[in-house]
């Protein structure tokens, strides 16, 4: 899936820009699923700047080299300028927008006092937000035109990291072996999320002494609504997300 939206975006924008997009884009995911807030508000300022790079290339067909730094204020008034006939709203002015929002928000927040309500993680929401949308308008333009497809082929694209899982190729070794089957499962639909898990995968995942085990542990985490099962499909829950954060934390 990856291939194939660098492949279609390519076609309408320079390739080094969509390697530069995507991988700042999941970059700055990570380190919000991680809980990294001012980490994740650091890496939105590389998405910012490639994002405009790419609204240069659209409209320019070329965009200014990464060794010196972009007018925004005068993009943006470009931008806004261009026919309405040739170019979307987004990309004379929705985008432009909320990429000036994002990066007002990274580079003017001032440093929280003692005693007030640290920003970190509303400021992380909103960039990690407005950027899901962002990628999201570019790969509905450029790839399908089709608002919830577009979403979901984002929501796609950026697995959490998990350390304490190792993957080759298609197959997926958890490398603590000590850990218990219901830990396991719900740590890979952590990682796969919000993808769902075929239980048969799993089966294959997980040494146990019986399949049928996966099974009753898959029934148990349903009940606790830590999952949510869908025939043969598995995904874990806000509930289930909330636990492997708090109580398998050592294992992200």
């Amino acid at each position: 899936m990856i291939y194939k939206i660098k492949q279609t975006l390519s076609s309408e924008i320079a390739p080094e820009l969509v390697e530069r997009l995507l991988e700042h884009y999941k970059e700055l995911k990570q380190k919000f699923f991680l809980g990294q807030y001012e980490p994740s508000q650091l890496n939105s300022a590389k998405f910012v700047e490639v994002s405009f790079r790419i609204l240069e290339y659209i409209t320019k067909k070329s965009y200014t080299p990464f060794n010196r730094e972009i007018n925004i204020n005068s993009l943006i008034k470009y931008l806004e300028n261009q026919p309405k006939d040739k170019y979307p709203d987004s990309i004379r002015i929705h985008i432009p927008r909320i990429l000036k929002s994002i990066y007002d928000i990274r580079s003017k927040r001032g440093v929280t006092h003692v005693g007030e309500l640290n920003p970190n993680l509303m400021d992380a929401t909103y960039v990690v937000s407005s950027s899901d949308w962002i990628m999201a308008e570019f790969v509905r333009l450029y790839y399908s035109n089709d608002t919830t497809e577009a979403q979901k082929i984002i929501n796609s694209m950026v697995e959490r990291k998990v350390p304490i899982i190792e993957e080759f190729g298609e197959d997926i070794k958890i490398l603590n072996p000590n850990l218990s089957v219901p830990d396991k499962i719900l740590l890979i639909l952590y990682k796969k999320h919000p993808n769902y898990v075929l239980t048969s995968d799993l089966k294959k995942w997980i040494k146990t002494k019986s399949p049928a085990h996966i099974t009753n542990v898959l029934r148990r985490l349903d009940n606790e609504s830590k999952i949510y099962r869908k025939e043969k499909e598995n995904i874990i829950t806000r509930k289930g997300i909330d636990y492997v954060e708090k109580k398998l934390s050592t294992e992200l």
